[in-house]
């Protein structure tokens, strides 16, 4: 019993037993719970991890597609096959076809931007950037350039709407623009000086009316006589601007102009040249005053000096006789105009042979000529008669007593009958013959001129003709014992 009762628990025993059984299951209860509670955890974090994967796989899906987008809407892919992709005739052709360059009608605008781009641009790398400015959400513009310049533009335009998805385009070559110009190429400036009756060129292109400044060009090379004129020779001025190629300028008679720069104003110079210059040749007493286009010629612009018939003389001119004076120009610009007037301020007229030469006679004393005119007429009479009939002795010895003996006249005619008689008998008709010009050199000479135009009617052995001739003679007459001797004879035109 006692051991029955030993094995039976108190009260107390089964109550604290009570305790720990419902503390247990409680504990079992909350423990199940509390696995209830992590289970749902791990679901959870197993579901959200799976949606946020999910989530995270296509938002990754999407920024993919974006930046697959982004990167196709970039405008650079385009420009840069574009710069590959173009050949260099094709970058010439883009640049140089569309350079809207202002060129004057003396050059050719094309030939000149070509030579220009192949001076300066080709062979050279060329690059490009964005102009931000020109951009917009309808087109790109990129300048492209070379050379240390501007070449062109490039546009691209969008192909379609929204093409690359994601609100963004896909781009396209839209137009290219030549942005080349000439601002590099230094121009010049053309000055031409050239007489106002001669057409220039410039580069095979005649100058017109519209280039001339109205300016007075001085005229190089003038000579010292020229510029005592009255009235100075003078270019006209020609100027041409904004020239940039290779320049040619030539005159009327095909002469190519050599070009001189001003390095201060870096104009061109060219001077061109006259076609038609003029000269002359007086010959003139030295008491005569000639003047050409107002300016006097003085004895310093002669070119020689001697006393012509006057020449040994001295024993019947007493010391009176004149030197005749030569003057010779020649290079002039201005067109001669040239007159005389004798020591009594008399105005005289030239006798011109077929040279154009003038001859100038001391003024014609009127009184003379009335006392010895006949004794001049007298030899001349005899001098022709002698030349168309020399094989008459008769004629010869005629001619010879009315000229000074130990004269140069006298030989001459002395031994000219021997060639002379072979001459036919002539006959002669004169249209004009004058007898003029009659001076004093002192009282015992006096010089004067014979001018005839005949027709001579001639027979030469079996054959007979005409002809006309046109002569001019000085001559010096002296006297002695009151009978006046030829002295001297120049032919002065025949």
């Amino acid at each position: 019993m006692k051991d029955f009762e030993e094995l039976t628990p108190s009260p107390e025993e089964e109550e604290e037993a009570r305790a720990r059984a419902q503390a247990r299951r409680r504990a079992a209860a909350k423990e199940k719970k509390l696995r209830r509670s992590r289970k749902r955890w791990r679901t959870f974090i197993v579901i959200y991890s799976i949606v946020f994967l999910l989530l995270g796989a296509a938002g990754c899906y999407v920024l993919y597609q974006y930046s697959a987008a982004y990167e196709a809407s970039l405008p650079e892919h385009v420009m840069d096959a574009f710069m590959a992709e173009t050949t260099p005739e094709q970058w010439e052709e883009y640049i140089c076809r569309g350079a809207g360059i202002d060129v004057s009608s003396f050059e050719n605008a094309e030939e000149l931007v070509r030579e220009y781009y192949d001076a300066a641009v080709r062979g050279k790398p060329l690059s490009y950037r964005r102009d931000l400015q020109a951009s917009g959400s309808d087109r790109t513009v990129y300048v492209v350039r070379g050379g240390g310049m501007e070449l062109c533009t490039v546009t691209l335009v969008p192909k379609g709407r929204n093409a690359a998805g994601f609100g963004r385009q896909l781009w396209q070559l839209g137009e290219v623009a030549s942005r080349f110009t000439l601002d590099r190429l230094e121009s010049v400036t053309l000055e031409i000086d050239a007489p106002a009756d001669s057409t220039i060129y410039v580069n095979g292109k005649a100058l017109g009316a519209e280039y001339l400044t109205g300016e007075q060009a001085p005229v190089p090379d003038l000579t010292e006589l020229e510029s005592r004129f009255d009235s100075q020779p003078s270019f006209v001025r020609y100027r041409v601007e904004d020239l940039y190629g290779e320049i040619t300028v030539t005159d009327d008679a095909g002469r190519t102009l050599a070009p001189e720069r001003d390095e201060q104003s870096g104009v061109i110079h060219y001077v061109g040249r006259a076609d038609t210059v003029y000269s002359f040749t007086v010959r003139a007493p030295e008491n005569v005053t000639v003047s050409v286009n107002g300016a006097q010629l003085l004895r310093s612009d002669a070119s020689r000096e001697e006393y012509g018939v006057l020449a040994g003389l001295d024993a019947y001119t007493h010391g009176q006789a004149y030197q005749t004076l030569t003057y010779a120009f020649d290079g002039l610009y201005t067109q001669p105009s040239i007159s005389a007037v004798g020591a009594d301020g008399r105005e005289l007229t030239p006798l011109v042979n077929e040279r154009g030469e003038l001859f100038f006679f001391p003024a014609q004393d009127d009184a003379l000529a009335a006392q010895v005119q006949q004794w001049a007429e007298e030899f001349f009479t005899r001098y022709i008669d002698y030349t168309g009939k020399a094989y008459n002795g008769g004629r010869h010895e005629a001619l010879l007593g009315r000229i000074l003996p130990g004269t140069a006249l006298y030989s001459y005619i002395r031994d000219s009958r021997d060639a002379m008689i072979w001459a036919s008998a002539t006959e002669v008709h004169y249209d004009e013959l004058t007898f003029a010009d009659f001076y004093p050199v002192g009282e015992d000479c006096f010089t004067c001129t014979i001018r005839y135009k005949g027709d001579f009617a001639a027979t030469a052995w079996h054959e007979s003709y005409t002809y006309e001739m046109q002569n001019a003679y000085e001559l010096a007459f002296v006297r002695i014992d009151d009978i006046w001797y030829a002295a001297a004879m120049s032919a002065v035109a025949g």
